[in-house]
């Protein structure tokens, strides 16, 4: 059994030193790489590579209203280069130590990939154009302590363990008139949530069941973090942060008074977060029996990013680019209830009084604006 086990061991760092070119020779040595496929790390960290797979961090480069923002940003300005390096290197920061902007090479354009985030030792805000001090290479820095692996070597990192830092070197961004056009990170930070020791990591990398390595690789691990980091813009993330109920419903012969409360229950930072081009839609209106809702009424919960004119802007460049003022801001605070009150007619024949919260996004100009039914409350008007 011992003999099985130590084999086994051996097949699986003898595949892992294959995939990573490890113990080939100097003639068959593939040229230095800064950093590693995450193709390679799949053949030890299996699970933790299909999540990733799944996430928008892989895929932040090859979306196609990614491609078509960052050329449109780029065809705006007169100074191409550098607004080309600020749009790519959040997406794909691999370009800050490979200098590859025009998206070339196969580690680009695995995006935010796992060498490039398990090599970042230090983060610093302050520098807005580089905040991550890079160490690519073979150790890799990971939130667990007193592990080992056949393949590189690690060492416990404080940073991955429990910072948001990590995360704020791309979700904080002033552009160059000052203007926040991504605050989550300071918005995370003057909530409640920094004083009870709650981080970004337990809502966007929960611990789920899973195994950091397969059996036999001397781990002990029973839970791993989720990769596949949902945001704002799952359909479930914004369901478990956000509440809403009818508070209270008066009703006359032709019309109803619906009044309902909002609330940003478990979201660490402003709903939504992210860029302008979020919004959170509240709508009430009255059901038919066909399943129309007529006489919709809506609040609009988002924030305004408005050019030098004071004229609110809409597609992703132009936030980024000719951002000149932060204009009303009407985003739901961390914890914060909001009462909004609404009358509606009711017509003969009416089936329910409906109250729903959507989340709408259109960062997309060609797709147009994705509406997504988040929650609903209704109060039947006939009875059963």
């Amino acid at each position: 059994m011992r003999q099985a086990l130590g084999a086994r061991r051996a097949l699986l760092a003898t595949l892992t030193f294959a995939a990573l070119g490890v113990g080939a020779s100097r003639s068959e040595a593939a040229p230095a790489e800064p950093y590693t496929s995450a193709k390679a790390c799949a053949s030890c960290h299996k699970t933790i590579y299909t999540y990733w797979s799944e996430s928008a961090h892989a895929q932040s480069v090859s979306k196609t209203s990614y491609r078509d923002a960052l050329e449109a940003a780029v065809a705006g300005t007169a100074d191409k280069e550098t607004v080309r390096r600020g749009c790519v290197w959040c997406h794909a920061p691999t370009t800050l130590a490979t200098g590859d902007y025009e998206l070339r090479q196969p580690v680009t354009k695995e995006a935010i990939t796992c060498d490039f985030c398990h090599t970042v030792s230090d983060v610093d805000l302050g520098k807005a154009d580089h905040p991550f001090q890079l160490k690519p290479g073979k150790v890799k820095l990971g939130p667990l302590q007193y592990v080992k692996s056949p393949s590189h070597d690690t060492q416990y990192s404080p940073l991955h363990k429990a910072s948001p830092l990590l995360c704020a070197a791309c979700h904080e961004h002033r552009n160059a008139q000052g203007v926040p056009v991504l605050s989550t990170y300071s918005e995370w930070k003057d909530s409640p949530y920094p004083a009870r020791g709650m981080l970004c990591q337990e809502c966007h990398m929960p611990l789920v069941p899973g195994e950091t390595v397969p059996e036999g690789l001397g781990s002990t691990q029973r839970s791993i973090n989720l990769h596949r980091m949902v945001g704002g813009s799952g359909y479930s993330q914004i369901q478990r942060g956000l509440d809403l109920r009818i508070e209270s419903l008066t009703r006359s012969s032709v019309s109803a008074d619906v009044q309902v409360v909002v609330t940003n229950t478990r979201v660490g930072h402003a709903a939504p977060g992210g860029l302008s081009t979020k919004a959170i839609v509240l709508a009430v209106g009255v059901e038919t029996d066909a399943g129309q809702l007529l006489h919709r009424r809506e609040r609009v919960y988002r924030r305004d990013l408005l050019d030098a004119d004071g004229r609110a802007l809409a597609t992703v460049p132009d936030l980024f680019l000719r951002a000149a003022s932060v204009g009303e801001d009407t985003r739901l605070k961390p914890k914060e209830s909001r009462a909004e009150r609404f009358t509606v007619p009711i017509p003969e024949g009416s089936k329910a009084i409906v109250v729903r919260l959507e989340y709408r996004d259109s960062s997309d100009p060609k797709a147009g604006p994705k509406t997504t039914l988040v929650t609903e409350e209704r109060r039947e008007l006939r009875a059963r």
